[in-house]
């Protein structure tokens, strides 16, 4: 979990609250309550320079990190199903998109699977599209840049190939560092968000 998150931001994660468990007691019965657990352990993620930051930008950097633990929590869903754990994964989206056991038991993508896949990342991208005013910044905003990147590198891959999702660890080819490093240094070059 935790190396994963880090290598997932752009800026080092403060050790004092790395023991804060990701995991919850019991599952989030939506997507608020999932938010909600995380809101708590935002502070052990927040870049240096935080609090110098005004608070509409302060939100932003907090959807972004939320943004990343929603994608960290659902990398782990596979194996938190297998070691009986709760998944952060909303137990209402998985009901209404008819997402059961069976397609963890199964590793099965099926309609429902590939439904709730499409739903979830669209939440996800939602988020991310909030914190892209972080990255209008033409040479600061690079490191906001750099994490939306490898966010949906990880959402892209797995749309693609929903499968991805019942791997323990993301499958990283050689290639997905130096291109999001490309499409971030496109994006300052062309000073888009």
């Amino acid at each position: 979990m935790l190396p994963r998150i880090a290598d997932l931001l752009a800026w080092p994660v403060e050790a004092r609250l790395r023991n804060a468990p990701l995991v919850p007691v019991t599952e989030p019965a939506n997507l608020g309550d999932l938010i909600a657990h995380y809101r708590a352990r935002l502070p052990a993620f927040r870049p240096e320079g935080f609090d110098r930051l005004g608070t509409t930008d302060q939100a932003r950097v907090d959807g972004l990190i939320t943004a990343v633990l929603l994608v960290d929590g659902w990398l782990d869903a596979h194996s938190d199903w297998e070691a009986g754990r709760a998944m952060r994964l909303p137990a209402d989206m998985l009901t209404e998109m008819r997402v059961t056991d069976a397609h963890w038991r199964e590793q099965q993508v099926d309609f429902a699977f590939r439904r709730f896949n499409e739903h979830f990342a669209s939440q996800i991208r939602g988020v991310l599209q909030g914190a892209a005013p972080l990255g209008r910044p033409w040479l600061s905003g690079w490191r906001y840049r750099l994490v939306i990147a490898r966010v949906e590198q990880i959402l892209r891959e797995r749309q693609v190939e929903p499968a991805l999702w019942f791997g323990a660890q993301p499958r990283r080819g050689w290639l997905n560092r130096p291109a999001a490093w490309l499409r971030v240094a496109w994006r300052v070059l062309t000073r888009r968000g």
